[in-house]
């Protein structure tokens, strides 16, 4: 994957690597401390019947599981930079269950020359193997 440039165009969309969430991944990312009994902790996330209990069909994988997903796309575009000098919003729009598979997008829709470089403006999301949105929304980081 080539990180964005100054020359980079709007239109441009890059496709991070897929990722596969399992139910180990989940468990890990939210079932607690892994060292006490009864480990994972049974949530929305980890346990079947409490997401049912809660209203969901499934289990729903932490939506800062995707997060990081389009973080490592992001910090792939820009650099490291981009923690200190990127912005990211997004919505939650679907559930991701274990077994999906989740890839991370970024289109650029805008490129502003500023005093100290260049920001590029992207709409960013996370879908799912059969190409259904789950996350959504935009960033932005600066080349200098």
């Amino acid at each position: 994957m080539q990180p964005v440039t100054h020359n980079t165009p709007v239109g441009h969309t890059v496709t991070g690597r897929t990722k596969k969430v399992t139910s180990y991944r989940t468990w890990l990312f939210s079932g607690g401390w892994l060292r006490f009994d009864g480990w994972p902790a049974k949530n929305v996330h980890t346990d079947l019947a409490a997401a049912r209990r809660s209203g969901l069909p499934t289990r729903a994988a932490s939506g800062a599981m995707c997060l990081g997903y389009l973080t490592e796309l992001l910090v792939d575009l820009f650099g490291e930079a981009w923690l200190s000098h990127g912005e990211l919003t997004s919505k939650f729009i679907g559930i991701v269950d274990a077994g999906d598979d989740i890839v991370s997008k970024a289109t650029v829709t805008n490129v502003e020359k500023t005093k100290s470089g260049v920001r590029i403006f992207l709409d960013v999301l996370c879908e799912n193997q059969d190409g259904t949105p789950v996350v959504v929304g935009t960033a932005s980081g600066r080349l200098e």
